[in-house]
Parts: structure tokens; sequence; C-alpha cells
């Protein structure tokens, strides 16, 4: 019969019937350009199913079928034979089970001696009382005053805010709502799964990427020199950037987190409560555009990617509207997605593509008054995961960082 037959015959597919071929495990005579499979060719293949299950991998099934048939044994003995090779097999199998007991032991003990602390609450963050001296009205130009609020530990847990012409900013759960902030049912749950998922279906060169970048920020740390200073972060999303410099912060400094989403941010600060305690983190949810804080009221400003994420969707550089929030001598730190090349299909809209190459983000900066200190460039990659599909295939994009000092 010809291999389509045989395949629907024995309930496989042409693929696989092809792969045993390969292996040299299905040898049918060949007709002309068709191959022809006979009775031989199913008694090797009901051998092949026969050993798979009773655990044989194909290499092993190669082996022994090679051995068969260069031997051309006697029944007596190929059962010879197959018995060595099966008593091979189970003392393996044997080894393997006290080596996995062995392994399932020593996990169990050390699942013992890292117990989690049953009913374990961390005390609640929320907005510290530092922060409310540099919340600002960019409509009326006034001070936001807390018309009420709950107090905890010097930290305001929930409340309202209001400035001259009655704008208001809200608090709850220890976080501070401006506006743009997204309804929460416009955002997807987070699990606390979310990083091991996020690994897992990730490419390991993107990953990497990742790593490299957060890496260099953490060796070449810019903040040093603003140890008493707020410290403003532009789309903290889940936080990467943070948790990698969060045993770096000082004591006396605020480190402010921007999203708009508030389930992330609700997330981020709840897998952050057992080593934020000091006060200094405030969980800021509006859009970049809405920030509510005084002019030149910022030391440093990390621009992990928020830059980037904003020209997805718009013609200017984010950080145009948002220089005058810094002071002069302040740092940034800028992690932009560069792209080598874009495809004729490439979903990044032609007038926000300058915002995508090194050197346009570079000039900008320049033009905004920040004098280059450092900067590193990642390989360039081709894949990503679910939540970095914004190149197609063809293109090409690698991290830009960079450091710089504003000087007006």
């Amino acid at each position: 019969m010809r291999i389509g037959e045989f395949a629907v015959k024995n309930n496989t597919t042409i693929d696989t019937i092809r792969h045993y071929m390969d292996l040299s495990l299905l040898i049918p005579d060949k007709a002309g350009p068709y191959y022809e499979f006979d009775s031989n060719c199913q008694k090797d293949y009901d051998t092949i199913l026969s050993l798979k299950h009773i655990g044989f991998t194909l290499a092993e099934i190669q082996t022994l079928m090679l051995y068969e048939r260069i031997g051309r044994h006697t029944e007596y003995s190929r059962k010879k034979t197959y018995r060595a090779f099966f008593y091979n097999k189970l003392q393996w199998i044997e080894e393997e089970l006290y080596r996995l007991n062995s392994m399932k032991d020593r996990l169990q003990g050390t699942l013992k001696s890292m117990p989690l602390e049953s009913g374990h609450s961390h005390p609640q963050s929320g907005v510290p009382f530092k922060a409310l001296p540099l919340l600002y009205c960019n409509e009326c130009g006034t001070s936001y005053v807390m018309s009420e609020g709950q107090v905890e530990n010097g930290q305001v847990i929930s409340g309202k805010l209001t400035c001259s012409c009655e704008n208001s900013l809200k608090i709850r759960d220890g976080i501070l709502y401006g506006k743009g902030a997204l309804h929460h049912d416009m955002c997807d749950d987070i699990g606390d799964t979310f990083i091991d998922d996020y690994v897992k279906t990730t490419h390991v060169d993107y990953l990497k990427n990742l790593f490299m970048s957060l890496q260099w920020a953490r060796n070449n740390y810019a903040f040093s020199d603003h140890k008493d200073g707020v410290i403003l972060e532009l789309g903290s999303g889940r936080g990467f950037f943070l948790r990698n410099v969060i045993d770096l912060l000082s004591k006396d400094s605020l480190y402010i987190a921007v999203d708009h989403n508030p389930r992330s941010q609700a997330w981020l600060k709840e897998s952050l409560a057992d080593v934020i305690g000091n006060g200094n983190i405030l969980f800021l949810c509006c859009d970049f555009k809405t920030i509510p804080l005084r002019p030149e009221s910022l030391a440093a400003m990390i621009d992990a990617t928020g830059s980037s994420n904003y020209a997805f969707e718009h013609e200017d550089f984010l950080l145009d509207s948002l220089v005058d929030l810094l002071a002069d001598g302040s740092t940034i730190y800028g992690h932009y997605l560069v792209f080598k090349n874009f495809a004729f299909n490439s979903i990044i809209p032609e007038k926000s593509r300058k915002w995508f190459k090194k050197e346009s983000v570079k000039d900008q900066l320049a033009v905004l008054g920040f004098n280059h200190l450092k900067e590193y460039e990642t390989s360039p990659i081709s894949q990503g995961g679910p939540r970095e599909s914004f190149f197609v295939e063809g293109e090409k994009i690698f991290n830009y960082l960079y450091i710089g000092k504003l000087c007006r």
C-alpha cells in the first residue's frame, strides 16, 4: 500500500511515517516515485509501537532494530537480544527512580524548611506624608490640600485632596488616583503567577535583552546623588525596573511609580508589600500628561519604555510635555525600544517612527537640555511574546539605554 493508506490504516500521520523512515525504523520498497509498504513494514510499525509503549525512546528503538536486522537472529537469539535490552532499560529505570525519589525527598525537605507565614499581613502602605506638598494642580496652579483622609503609620490610606479650582485627587487603598486613570473594568486581572507566565510565554532572546538592560541600569545606578530627592518612573507596569533597584533607594528619597492601569498598580504594590514599609514609594495612577506634581520638583526621572509605549499611539515625544517637572541638574535614565528596520507592514505609524530610532531620540533629549553621560545597546532581536506584539516578521529591535543630566 502507499504511504497515505498505510498512515490511515495505522491511525497516524504521513509526517510520522516519514519521520520513522528518516530514522530507518521503517524501510519500504520504492517503486518509481512511490513507496510501497508491505507486511514487513507493518510488522516493524507494530514493533515500534510496542517498544514505545513500554518506555523505549526512538533512538533506543533504532539501535535495537538495527542490531536485529544486521544480526539476522534466530527466534531464540532474538529473545536473548531483546531480554538484554529490556534488562538494561529496566536497570536504568530503577536508577532513575532512585534519583528522582532522592530529588523528591530533598525538595520536600526544602519546602518544609521555608513555610509560608499563614495569616501574616504586612502593614498597609499608603501615600507618604512627604509626597503631599508636591501635589499641584496643573490647571489653577495651586497646591492640593487634603480635605478628608485615613492615616496609618504616617501614611494616607484613603482620602481626598482638592485644589482652588475644586479639581480633586482621591486616595484608595494607599494608591493616589489622578486624571486619566483607566477604569478597573478596562484592565485585565493580574494573578500571582504573572511573572512565571511572562517568562514561559516570552522568547528567550527578549528576556535576555530585558535582563541585560536591567543589569546595566543597576550597575550604572544613576541616582546616588539624589539621596533625599524625588525620583519618578514613567510607566511602572509590572515593576521590573523598581524590583531591580528598590534595595538601592535611599530611605530619605521619594520614588513615584506612575501608571494609568489601577490593577497593575494594586498588584505591584501588593507584591512589594514586604519591602516597601519605610514609606518612600508613592503609587500614582493617572495619565502621563496629567501628573499632578509641582514644576521642577523632580531630582530624577526613569523613562523605562514609557516614551516608547506612548509613541505607539502618539506623534509627539512624551518628555517634551514632562521636562518642566525636572529640576536643573536632575538625572534621566531612559530605556527606549529602537527598531533596526521597519517592515512594509510595520504596525508603527509612519509619523511616530522617528521615536523608535536611536539618533532621533538622542537628538531630542539634547534639544530638551540633557547632556549625555552614558549609553548602552543590546543585541537586535526579532521575537518577543504575547505582550510584545509590536514588531512584525522581518523587523528587528534592540534596547537603547541612556543616562543624562539636565542643564538649563
